[in-house]
């Protein structure tokens, strides 16, 4: 008797992960950070100076292709069914010099990996690039990157800032928060060139 009931529960809990096998999954959809940079860019540049972007720094989680939300208990979780086309420290790199370039500021702006010599450093840190969800059913997107400018040649630090944006978004999912969060990095280039542009012009 004992063998045979170990035998029908064997077959229910084959015919369980069976079923479970067979549901299909949601498609994962992708989202890339595409905040439509529309800084106007001088004739000439500003400054003589070249500039190096240094590789961004970040917690484990802006590594991967997550996208990250923040309920009303602070407890940080990815979205199941949606991401990241790459991964956060990659795709600001892209933006922040594109973002650069254009502004002008700089003879040139250069990635981390150029072999040139750059008069100027720039250090990224990401403190917060999620979804805050709110309790009372509102959210918004929360962009936190930190700034260290220094010179290259002296090994010296010249000034250092934090810029944070909080754009509302327009639904809890991720979709709303990938939208209002290219509209915050979109909203936080100009207020970084202006940053540098003080920095450097009271050298």
């Amino acid at each position: 008797m004992i063998h045979r009931l170990h035998r029908v529960w064997l077959l229910l809990a084959v015919l369980v992960l069976s079923a479970c096998a067979g549901t299909p999954q949601p498609p994962v959809t992708e989202y890339a950070l595409s905040p439509g940079i529309t800084l106007t860019k001088p004739p000439q540049p500003l400054l003589p100076l070249t500039l190096r972007l240094a590789p961004l720094s970040a917690s484990q989680m802006y590594l991967s292709t997550n996208i990250y939300y923040v309920d009303d208990a602070y407890r940080r979780n990815p979205y199941a069914y949606s991401r990241w086309v790459d991964a956060p420290v990659r795709m600001l790199q892209l933006v922040l010099q594109d973002g650069l370039e254009q502004s002008g500021l700089f003879k040139a702006v250069l990635p981390s990996t150029s072999m040139l010599v750059a008069d100027l450093r720039l250090e990224t840190t990401i403190y917060d690039f999620s979804h805050h969800l709110e309790p009372d059913g509102k959210s918004e997107a929360v962009v936190r990157l930190g700034f260290h400018l220094l010179d290259a040649h002296k090994a010296q630090l010249l000034a250092s800032r934090q810029f944070e944006v909080r754009i509302p978004a327009v639904s809890r999912n991720a979709e709303g928060a990938v939208m209002a969060m290219n509209q915050a990095v979109a909203a936080l280039l100009p207020q970084l060139a202006d940053w540098l542009r003080d920095v450097l012009g009271h050298r």
